[in-house]
């Protein structure tokens, strides 16, 4: 996992969440993953209180924080596995399924909250579950309160509520006052820590809601980009296969396999649920564009399908640790042939994000209270702006673009007095997604103002006609239509 670690933060919502931890503030993401950033906050206050970290490296002590939990993560889903299986086999294998798991290795190197959800999920799992065998309230509480509370690391946790509806009764327990009221109790728990810290958030702090509602405005004009569809089926299978390919060939025999040996016991119930969540993700668009939401389910199906493929091997070849050698074999070998076959891949990710770091040479050589039209190196601005290196302004693309008031806004700025720059590195201005609509915008400045080239690629935006701003930043090669080899590596735009 380590060879995987992301040389900076990782994913643009690492960005965020970097900058949101420092300042002690919530995502405007869904729920706000506040305890995703609290908790990165008080750890970089700790570290800086002791060790004098700098805001420019609290990402480093974010980033390994995640790398830390990775292997309790791995440990807490082999406790849960061994639990509802009562088999050690089958729980050394369900962990190897989420280990090898792509997403769960490079997403267990970045400043994001995917890895650490997998812990917080399978301890509050095990906890319930445990409680439920034990018939102690307060791990059945425990688990139901800390599965409400990973609400606020990662939304997709909520999807498991109906296993606290369901699960006391699988187990055994009986639908009598006492132990309807203890499942009423938890769901209230888990209901109120869920939604409590959002809630108190958005009641008691306008400017939270004003960038909430900015977030949610941008994921309706994402949603009508890229509708759900049955086209995006394909997608879909493909990354729940990438994911984990045994889990997705042994899922559903193992599922009726368990059915027709136990009914519904509670590995099967677990495996459904797991199913369920990521079944629902199907109707968010990011699921067709991004493969790491999958991890959602991981902890729950990883028991059912590897218990289900000991025991079809077991009876083939009457010997359970052969069985399980074979298995862990093909694990093995899926690991290796995905390594050699993503590596390449995410290389020119990381490569493509470790720009966002270097950005910063960038900035340098500007004004500090420089206007910046950065497009996908905006959040870097941000960033950087956030750590303290200047305060500099942005007019942001995505969620941020102002549209029909793009150049009125420039105009503004500068009856102001204040300089506007522009990157027109074809890299930040991706001839997919949104940027595509934008990118006519950027080319009609030429009708409008002059430039003054500052760098190789940034130019200076100044009024039409101004003497001295005299070059020309051919802004036409940003244009679809002029970058052929780019616009091959788009996705089809549905709707």
């Amino acid at each position: 996992m380590l060879w995987f670690v992301d040389p900076f933060i990782g994913d643009w919502d690492g960005l965020d969440y970097t900058m949101l931890s420092l300042a002690g503030y919530p995502s405007s993401m869904a729920l706000g993953r506040n305890l995703f950033i609290f908790e990165n906050h008080a750890l970089y206050a700790l570290a800086h209180r002791i060790f004098n970290v700098q805001p420019e490296n609290a990402y480093l002590i974010f980033k390994y924080a995640v790398v830390v939990q990775a292997p309790l993560a791995l440990i807490a889903c082999w406790v849960l596995a061994r639990d509802v299986s009562r088999s050690l086999y089958t729980a050394t294998l369900a962990a190897l399924f989420i280990v090898a798991s792509p997403v769960f290795v490079l997403y267990g190197g970045q400043v994001m909250t995917d890895v650490p959800s997998v812990l917080l999920l399978a301890v509050a799992l095990t906890l319930h579950y445990r409680g439920l065998q034990q018939r102690r309230v307060w791990l059945v509480l425990a688990g139901a309160g800390l599965l409400g509370l990973g609400v606020n690391l990662r939304e997709t946790i909520g999807l498991y509520a109906p296993w606290l509806v369901l699960a006391p009764f699988v187990c055994g327990w009986k639908l009598r006052r006492r132990e309807v009221l203890i499942v009423a109790g938890s769901c209230l728990l888990f209901g109120f820590l869920a939604l409590g810290w959002f809630g108190f958030w958005f009641i008691s702090d306008p400017h939270y809601r004003e960038i909430w509602y900015g977030w949610r405005a941008s994921m309706q004009q994402e949603t009508a980009r890229h509708p759900v569809t049955f086209r995006n089926l394909w997608p879909y299978l493909a990354y729940f296969f990438v994911s984990c390919p045994l889990i997705f060939i042994s899922l559903i025999p193992g599922m009726f396999s368990e059915w027709r040996a136990r009914k519904l016991s509670p590995l099967l119930l677990l495996a459904a649920i797991g199913l369920f969540a990521d079944l629902l993700l199907f109707f968010n668009y990011s699921t067709a564009v991004n493969w790491r939401y999958f991890l959602t389910g991981l902890p729950a199906i990883a028991p059912l399908s590897a218990d289900f493929l000991i025991r079809t091997l077991h009876r083939r070849v009457r010997s359970v640790r052969f069985a399980f050698a074979s298995c862990v074999a093909a694990v093995l070998a899926l690991a290796v042939v995905f390594t050699f076959l993503l590596r390449p891949a995410s290389q020119q990710f990381i490569e493509r994000r470790a720009m966002s770091k270097n950005y910063r040479h960038q900035l340098e050589k500007l004004p500090r209270d420089a206007v910046m039209i950065s497009g996908a190196q905006t959040i870097a601005v941000t960033y950087w702006k956030a750590i303290g290196l200047g305060k500099w302004e942005t007019i942001g693309t995505g969620g941020g673009w102002p549209g029909k008031d793009f150049i009125p806004l420039i105009e503004n700025y500068l009856a102001k007095g204040r300089r506007v720059f522009m990157d027109t590195d074809p890299r930040w201005w991706l001839p997919c997604g949104w940027q595509r609509d934008e990118i006519p915008g950027i080319v009609d400045l030429q009708k409008h103002f002059s430039f003054r080239r500052v760098t190789e690629t940034i130019f200076e935006i100044r009024p039409l006609g101004e003497s001295g701003a005299t070059d020309w930043p051919n802004l036409e090669k940003l244009l679809p239509a002029n970058r052929p080899e780019d616009t091959k590596k788009c996705p089809a735009v549905q709707g």
